[in-house]
């Protein structure tokens, strides 16, 4: 790998997991606290967006592993394009908070209104306090933190 990208591919790398940690996480919380649904089950919801909600069910323990390999596939997707748009959108460094914010709406819109109709994954009815929560949870536990760790990366270019 060049030398010059292995630093950024690297930062990409790490941010994505720690960004999947954290959604992962919250998602887990979230899950559990409506719903008593267990960290399996999150994953095979994240598994039955590629397999379908049949493939799943007969897919057995592998599919906790697939949905968890999806989830950190998606993490540290978002995070890379975060880390493209850097550099040639002004705004996304001009305010750590306020572009990690529109980031994490942006997330959020994307997955809920383009990837999971599109999947196999069966869409939940909205409910606008659900609606509201998962928001909060992509803007401060996803866009947020990649918007800081992209600013440390890009920061440490300057100087």
């Amino acid at each position: 790998m060049n030398q010059s990208i292995a630093p950024l591919v690297r930062s990409i790398l790490i941010s994505g997991l720690i960004v999947a940690f954290l959604d992962i996480t919250a998602a887990c919380l979230h899950a559990y606290i409506l719903t008593g649904t267990k960290p399996a089950g999150v994953f095979r919801y994240v598994a039955m967006g590629a397999f379908g909600r049949e493939g799943v069910m007969s897919g057995g323990t592998s599919m906790i592993f697939w949905g968890a390999l999806f989830h950190t596939i998606i993490a540290i997707s978002w995070t890379a394009l975060f880390y493209v748009l850097y550099p040639r959108i002004k705004f996304l460094s001009s305010s750590i908070v306020w572009s990690g914010i529109c980031y994490g709406i942006l997330v959020w819109l994307f997955m809920n209104r383009v990837v999971v109709p599109l999947s196999l994954a069966p869409v939940a009815p909205f409910r606008i306090w659900r609606a509201a929560t998962m928001v909060l949870i992509h803007m401060f536990v996803i866009g947020v933190p990649i918007s800081y760790l992209a600013n440390r990366y890009f920061s440490t270019l300057k100087s």
